[in-house]
């Protein structure tokens, strides 16, 4: 198995897709005009928005195999993202969309995002 790439180019400011790595525990890839460019342990993103392929997520619950069809959409920073301190979560078995794990309630943007060591924090939107 190949070992998980760190980022070699600069990202700062540029729009990332970002999701849960299903080989590497506790990691995120980071793709970039389509391409996976890194796996990190942690990724701060801003104007973010969550999106969830209906159809993988259907994948998911018929095959009861995982499969990546759920996004972190955002600008990529560097500087930390003191604002993102709500934990978050995703569940296909739950629900079809991110949620706030303190009152499960849907989350679908948020200003700043934080995913580290495999958990996803948000700025709180109320």
């Amino acid at each position: 198995m190949k070992a998980p790439r760190a980022l070699s180019i600069d990202l700062e400011g540029q729009q990332v897709k970002v999701y849960r790595n299903l080989k590497y525990k506790g990691l995120f890839s980071v793709q970039f005009g389509g391409l996976v460019v890194a796996h990190l342990a942690t990724v701060q993103l801003t104007g973010v928005v969550f999106k969830v392929t209906e159809s993988g997520r259907q994948r998911v619950l018929s095959q009861r195999q995982r499969n990546v069809h759920a996004y972190a959409i955002g600008t990529f920073r560097s500087a930390p993202q003191p604002t993102a301190t709500e934990p978050i979560s995703y569940n296909p078995y739950h629900a079809g969309h991110f949620f706030r794990v303190q009152d499960q309630a849907p989350i679908h943007s948020a200003q700043a995002v934080v995913l580290s060591q495999g958990k996803a924090y948000a700025s709180a939107q109320r």
